[in-house]
Parts: structure tokens; C-alpha cells; sequence
């Protein structure tokens, strides 16, 4: 009978031993793919000078890692450049590439005052989009210079609307719009998409959803070529509320 009750612990003791191992297998594994699962993130160098002269050649620069990795095959890079006050007639600039994750820009600014250059890079299903200023000329010829726009309230929410490069009508189509507040994603906000054509007041409003922090999603269709405005409104429980225009053409 003790032989029995010795082989009885044994296997008892074994049995046990069986389910730690399996239960820190289930954990090894969990653990691995958590790890596979998290996403480095992307970060953005953005690179400009602090002053410039007007009339001078200024070099944009974005430098785009992720982790310790050089990022070089970013989807799109572009420098979205206006003056203070006139974020409505800003100007986008496609950004070549130079190798060793940098992508480069030029541009004149041809008059005195302050400006914002804000780098919109799209890579590995990820988007950021950091803003530096530029003070061109002094400030004396910055105040001679003045517009009826300059003392606007300068906006700390970026809009970044993503859209196909080709668009039909009759075809369904995407806009994604990605938000940030202070260089961080823009989470929790409701966003619809204000679609009209040029000359027309009649407009379909579209709700986007959240399909990841920062990032909104409407889907729509275009019966109609032509030109139209996109008007991408922001607002939140904390009283905010921005938009922004942008313009599409859709082709038959």
C-alpha cells in the first residue's frame, strides 16, 4: 500500500509540474505576442531655420525613424508651408527623398513675416505631422507687411486630410482625416466631412469614425464629375471646433 500511495504523489506531483509548464508556455507566448504585436512609433525629425531673409532659398528637412530603423520607404512626405494668419492659402510641397530616412523641400518666402512649416508624413500605416515657425525678415519690416489676417487666431489643431490620387464618380472612395492637437493624436473628437460641388450650396454631410487614435474614416461616392470642397469639421466635448477646406477633382 505505500508503494501504491508513492507512485499516487508521483504522479500527482507530476501532473502538476505539466500545468505550471503548460501555464508558463500560455505566458511565454502571450508575452511574445505582445511584443510582436507593439508598434514602434514613428517620429519626425523636422528641420528648419529659425530666420531667413526674404527673397532666400530655405531647405526643409524631415528626418523619419522608427525605433532605431531609418525609415525610407514613407508612403508620402510633404511640407505644408503659410504665413501666420493665412493657414486657408497654405501651400503643400512634395518632399524628395536623399536617402538614410531624409526627405528634403525648398521654397522662397518672398515676404517678411512669420511662418509655419509643417511636415505631413504618411509611413508603415502611421502618421505624424510636427510644425516649426520661421521668422522671415525683421520685425520691422514683418509689422509694414502686415495683412488684415496677421492677428487671427493661429489655430493649435493640425488637419491632414488623406485622399486617392484619382477619383471617379460612381465609385465608392475614402477620405481619412488625421488630427492632432499639440503634436499629439487628436482622440475622441466627432469629424464629419462637409462635401459640395464648386457653385453649388447644396451639400451631403458625412460622419467619420475613428478607426485608430488620430485617425478619421468616412466613406462616400461622386455622381458627378467636376470640382468640389471637402470641409473637414472637428469638434469635442471640450468646446472645440475647427475645420478646414480642401479641394478634389473627380473624373468620369
Amino acid at each position: 500500500m505505500k508503494k501504491i500511495g508513492s507512485w499516487v504523489s508521483i504522479l500527482s506531483i507530476s501532473m502538476v509540474l505539466a500545468a505550471c509548464g503548460q501555464d508558463n508556455a500560455n505566458e511565454s507566448n502571450n508575452a511574445s505576442t505582445a511584443e510582436e504585436t507593439q508598434v514602434e512609433t514613428l517620429d519626425v525629425a523636422l528641420e528648419t531655420p529659425e530666420n531667413a531673409e526674404k527673397g532666400e532659398k530655405i531647405t526643409f528637412s524631415a528626418t523619419v525613424t522608427q525605433g532605431e530603423e531609418k525609415v525610407d520607404d514613407a508612403d508620402e512626405v510633404m511640407f505644408e508651408v503659410w504665413k501666420e494668419g493665412s493657414k486657408e492659402n497654405s501651400e503643400m510641397i512634395e518632399a524628395s527623398h536623399d536617402g538614410e530616412g531624409v526627405y528634403t523641400a525648398e521654397k522662397e518666402l518672398d515676404e517678411a513675416g512669420k511662418y509655419f512649416v509643417q511636415s505631413h508624413v504618411t509611413a508603415r500605416d502611421l502618421h505624424t505631422m510636427p510644425k516649426n515657425e520661421i521668422m522671415v525678415g525683421s520685425e520691422e519690416e514683418a509689422a509694414s507687411e502686415t495683412d488684415e489676417h496677421a492677428h487671427e487666431h493661429e489655430s493649435d489643431v493640425s488637419i491632414h486630410l488623406m485622399k486617392p490620387e484619382e477619383i471617379k464618380a460612381n465609385e465608392d472612395v475614402s477620405f481619412m482625416a488625421h488630427l492632432q492637437k499639440d503634436e499629439e493624436a487628436l482622440t475622441g473628437a466627432d469629424v464629419r466631412f462637409e462635401i459640395s460641388k464648386v457653385d453649388e450650396e447644396k451639400a451631403e454631410w458625412v460622419d467619420a469614425e475613428e478607426m485608430k487614435d488620430g485617425e478619421y474614416e468616412g466613406a462616400t461616392s461622386f455622381k458627378e464629375a467636376g470640382d468640389y470642397t471637402v470641409t473637414i469639421h472637428v469638434e469635442n466635448d471640450e468646446g472645440l471646433h475647427e475645420h478646414t477646406e480642401e479641394s478634389v477633382t473627380i473624373t468620369e
